[in-house]
């Protein structure tokens, strides 16, 4: 029998179809139970839309010696994205009740349900349902029938499991559940076998169960009454642009760059034509270029030279322009509001006055930046 191979692997076939589901619905609270090595968490993270995201699994040692993958880097700090991110991390059974699971969007069991004695099983499906009661629930195990296609694999495919169910087992359950609980149900399934084989179904099947109702308030305000079990081994939060500290540098950043960059275009008129060309040539043949990222991540040459983008032009741009009076050099913020990236993080002309203030030297009326100038040594 030839050998059954997974390209990619089956465990990324499985992540890859949660993926998928956040990608059109666009949970901003996801949780995944029995998260182990919180591998499927770690991938998650980078999705704009999830603002919280919970592992929780019984297993404390895994979690600490996983939780590292889930904690920012200098880069986050560096560039905050623009939405809140927080990541909890819970020891703790998939039986117990906690309202720390409360509230979600989406719920997450990857090959979790076949490591479940039959009691805790029943639990299992009373603490998901009836009390967390996410908006979708996304669960995967084994199809049994795939087995014989598994050369290596003569009882269950993990010693661990106390089951492994065929098709019609598992319907039969997640069917009879979604009709306890008030919820519509859908089976699909990754890991396709070979063309001879079509009939044993997928190697991993899944139920997607989507919540046929709105809870209320008074629901959830008395479960929120329940005692924490949960013992929290992480809490991260990610710097973001909601956060005031972070929006203001990032403010900082592109608006006096571009103050700069403006300051350097006027500047040119003052420096002698073959001088200019002299500096030029040198700076082309001689050496590389000082370069630096711009907001869009694109290269841009920081010398005074005459390589600077064009910025965006308007019908008032006449009355936009800097202009020196006497050795002060004025560039106006109207002329910097109008970048887009300024405009999109600032909103309006006030809110980039007040984030700059303090970083940059500003006019007597506020409304430009102020560089002090040395036309006759500077050149």
């Amino acid at each position: 029998m030839e050998p059954v191979v997974f390209k990619p692997p089956l465990y990324q076939q499985r992540y890859q179809f949660v993926k998928s589901y956040v990608d059109t619905y666009k949970p901003k609270k996801v949780a995944d139970l029995g998260c182990s090595e919180c591998a499927l968490l770690h991938t998650l993270r980078f999705w704009d839309c999830i603002e919280v995201l919970v592992g929780l699994d019984i297993d404390e040692d895994v979690l600490r010696r996983k939780m590292h993958t889930l904690t920012p880097l200098a880069a986050h700090y560096l560039e905050p994205s623009k939405t809140s991110l927080t990541v909890n991390l819970y020891q703790g059974s998939v039986t117990q009740k906690d309202p720390a699971l409360l509230g979600f969007d989406l719920i997450t069991c990857i090959e979790l349900i076949e490591h479940l004695k039959a009691d805790d099983l029943a639990d299992f499906r009373e603490v998901l349902f009836g009390f967390m009661a996410p908006f979708t629930v996304i669960i995967s195990t084994p199809n049994a029938e795939f087995n014989i296609l598994l050369p290596k694999c003569t009882g269950f495919r993990h010693p661990d499991h106390k089951f492994e169910w065929n098709r019609r087992e598992f319907q039969s359950w997640a069917t009879e559940v979604a009709e306890c609980f008030n919820y519509r149900v859908e089976f699909t399934g990754v890991g396709e076998p070979l063309q001879d084989s079509k009939n044993v179904g997928f190697c991993s099947q899944i139920a997607v169960f989507t919540r046929n109702y709105t809870e209320s308030e008074e629901s959830l305000k008395r479960k929120m009454e329940y005692k924490s079990v949960y013992k929290t081994v992480l809490h991260a939060v990610y710097p973001s642009l909601q956060e005031e500290k972070y929006l203001r540098q990032a403010v900082q950043k592109v608006a006096l760059f571009h103050a700069y960059q403006i300051k350097a275009n006027f500047l040119q008129q003052f420096i002698p034509k073959e001088e200019n060309e002299e500096s030029h040539n040198t700076d082309t043949e001689d050496e590389e270029p000082h370069n630096t990222d711009n907001e869009h991540g694109h290269c841009m040459d920081l010398k005074l030279t005459s390589k600077w983008p064009t910025l965006p032009q308007t019908e008032q741009d006449e009355n936009m322009e800097p202009f020196l009076q006497g050795d002060t050099l004025y560039v106006p913020l109207q002329k910097i509001f109008c970048v887009p990236k300024v405009k999109e993080l600032c909103g309006n002309m006030d809110n980039l006055r007040t984030m700059i203030t303090g970083e940059a030297t500003l006019s007597t009326d506020g409304n430009a930046i102020l560089y002090h100038v040395d036309l006759e040594n500077s050149f």
